[in-house]
């Protein structure tokens, strides 16, 4: 089977090679994993997330292993918009994959810079908006429709060339409510879950063992279901695409989101696990959609029923 999509959007159809990307920060700034395998070969890109300006690296401890999945900090990257678009993105496969920019700011105001220093450059396919923003004090606009659709606004008005995601932060939320917003303020598609608050202790030690703040998000193969049914959900409250994520770690779970109606996946711990984890499960995945006798994404997206 050929296992590209194209993805419909206010820019055109996104073509990808295959439904395959890794969640932003989960491949660090790319170019790293390029030692492990050839990135050209997923269908789509994200590099650490990114704010306007610089970072200072924390101290704390950024990753921590748990029994079922892992808890990250990883506070402002240390690299700025414009040096990953002077120094990295010129390494990148981006004339034949798909870059796409998982955004952080700490007001929409500077979303919208952010996304307007982008919108010109060519390399750059795409734009995610962390709907967590601010980063730093304030209400999540996630909490406040109208302010939600503000801020979408703004990133469509601000970067009008590029496929626009937003990304719905994790937990018990109206994801319903949410995905509306984001469709109503002009993204192209939504993706549908980020990750739990969690925290863990050393009790040896008596520290909390992540996040300068002693918590960090929690995702890994234990938060799937909880990831499906905000798929699900999403996909019944929008007309755009929806990027499903959340637990991904085999083949089967990537057919199960496309059942749940995804037109595509992110694929976020189980990067942390093995550094070609995303090439591995393309080659599983290959071979699944032969097994299962599967010619076409549209075949199997939004099949899965209710008993």
């Amino acid at each position: 089977m050929n296992l590209s999509v194209t993805i419909p959007s206010s820019v055109g159809g996104i073509t990808l090679k295959n439904p395959l990307m890794p969640a932003a920060a989960t491949l660090g700034n790319l170019i790293e994993h390029a030692n492990y395998f050839d990135l050209n070969r997923l269908g789509a890109l994200l590099p650490n997330s990114m704010f306007i300006d610089a970072g200072t690296p924390t101290t704390a401890r950024k990753i921590c292993k748990t029994d079922h999945g892992f808890i990250s900090a990883l506070s402002k990257n240390n690299m700025s918009i414009f040096t990953f678009i002077e120094e990295i993105l010129p390494a990148l496969p981006s004339a034949t994959t798909p870059i796409i920019i998982d955004m952080k700011a700490i007001d929409k105001y500077q979303m919208e810079e952010l996304a307007g220093a982008i919108n010109p450059v060519p390399g750059i396919r795409g734009i995610e908006i962390n709907l967590n923003c601010p980063y730093g004090p304030g209400t999540p606009y996630w909490k406040n429709q109208h302010e939600l659709r503000d801020l979408v606004s703004r990133v469509r008005a601000a970067a009008p060339d590029k496929w626009l995601l937003a990304k719905v932060p994790g937990g018990d939320i109206p994801v319903e409510e949410i995905a509306s917003a984001c469709e109503e303020g002009g993204a192209d598609a939504i993706v549908s879950y980020s990750s739990l608050n969690g925290a863990c202790i050393d009790i040896y030690s008596r520290t909390y063992r992540c996040g300068g703040g002693g918590s960090g998000g929690f995702s890994g193969p234990a938060m799937k279901p909880v990831g499906l049914l905000l798929c699900r959900r999403a996909v019944s409250a929008v007309t755009i695409p929806v990027i499903g994520i959340g637990g991904i770690s085999c083949a089967e779970d990537v057919i199960e989101y496309i059942m749940a109606g995804a037109h595509a996946v992110q694929v976020g711990s189980a990067n942390l696990s093995r550094p070609d984890f995303m090439v591995r499960l393309l080659e599983k995945l290959e071979d699944l959609v032969d097994n299962l006798g599967i010619s076409s994404w549209e075949e199997i997206r939004k099949t899965a029923h209710v008993q």
